[in-house]
């Protein structure tokens, strides 16, 4: 029954190629769309999760780094280093400015790095200083790409001019990306001396639940969050706006693929009627023949997905070099869920023509 199965589907090529197609047309917007949500949720909280923190000390009304402004006196490092639990804290400072280059104005995310506790800096630097010096700053790949930036190449921020003095990965927020410069430039830069935006508190083996109320009614008007809270504020905004157009894509994709396969496998049983209704004559049972239908539909989604498996590789590497801002992240359990999506495409997409072979009378076949 296997080998018949495989001879009806390949006898029409054109048609098994236009249903792999399909396929791998589908299983590739599949990925490529699972691989852009991955790449920007994960790269929204990367730069947080590689900060040495348990918490994140912030303004009650600030709920995340992007789309609200914490402001806090640096006098409250002292009270929070005096909350039993407690064993470093550290101001971290960064917001979104305006840097112009070649008078042109772009948006960056600029950081302040401290040498002396090591907050702040970029969590991998591909090119160049791996921390900068006073007037000197660290630029994303994908922002140095965009503008054209090179190490020793030069940005005006305010009235300071700062030397490009290294380049990071892992640092690309899709809309900006982040930049880093000292301490005491930062300081100077956003002209506060006396106050930060956030503090970083590492812990020691105690309640860390505790110590966070503590922290809360030591300070009123702040609130703490734990570094994985944090990530999820820092990354909601990806879930609430850009999941739901991709769960439409992926249903528009997954359609696609049931429809492609169902029609050509249902095409196939249509002009094979009558040896369907031979087999039955001869004592063929129906489940047999329901398995051919499977076994057909089952093998072209197979080797679609297998296309489309290499399909997504090409066009993430194309699409990358061509546009630095895509981001993208494919994970092994992704591949495993395509699969299972595919296998349930071809299942779908076989019902139609087992209904068909179902009503297949015999006795049809001998008509004159």
């Amino acid at each position: 029954m296997i080998f018949i199965a495989l001879k009806n589907l390949f006898q029409e090529k054109t048609r098994l190629l236009i249903s792999i197609g399909g396929v791998a047309f589908s299983v590739l917007l599949i990925l490529i769309l699972q691989g852009l949500y991955q790449g920007f949720s994960y790269r929204m909280g990367e730069y947080i999760r590689s900060q040495p923190a348990d918490f994140w000390v912030s303004d009650d009304k600030a709920r995340d780094m992007f789309h609200s402004i914490s402001i806090l006196p640096l006098e409250y490092k002292a009270k929070i280093e005096a909350v039993a639990g407690v064993a470093k804290v550290s101001p971290f400072s960064a917001r979104q400015i305006v840097v112009n280059i070649r008078g042109k104005r772009e948006a960056t995310y600029l950081v302040a790095y401290d040498s002396e506790t090591g907050i702040g800096g970029p969590n991998k630097v591909v090119q160049g200083k791996q921390y900068p010096d006073q007037g000197e700053i660290i630029i994303d790949r994908v922002f140095a790409n965009k503008q054209k930036l090179k190490i020793d190449d030069s940005l005006l921020i305010g009235v300071d001019n700062f030397k490009v003095a290294g380049i990071s990965e892992g640092t690309n927020l899709v809309t900006f990306q982040y930049s880093f410069v000292t301490k005491q430039d930062a300081e100077r830069t956003f002209k506060t001396a006396d106050i930060t935006n956030y503090f970083l508190v590492s812990m020691r083996d105690v309640d860390k639940n505790q110590v966070a109320v503590n922290i809360e009614k030591q300070l009123p008007g702040t609130e703490v969050f734990t570094k994985q809270e944090f990530v999820e504020n820092n990354t909601e905004f990806i879930r609430e706006t850009f999941l739901p157009i991709v769960l439409v894509l992926l249903i528009i994709g997954f359609a696609v693929g049931v429809a492609v396969i169902g029609l050509t496998i249902f095409t196939s049983t249509i002009e094979k009627a009558k040896e369907y209704g031979v087999l039955k004559a001869i004592g063929v049972k129906n489940n047999q023949l329901y398995q051919m239908v499977l076994g057909q539909a089952f093998v072209a989604g197979l080797i679609g997905y297998s296309l489309g498996v290499i399909l997504a590789f090409a066009v993430n590497q194309i699409v990358t070099r061509l546009v630095p801002e895509f981001i993208s992240l494919f994970r092994l359990v992704d591949f495993i869920l395509v699969l299972g999506a595919t296998l349930i495409m071809s299942l779908l997409a076989a019902y139609i023509p087992i209904r068909r072979i179902a009503v297949i009378n015999p006795a049809e076949v001998f008509k004159a």
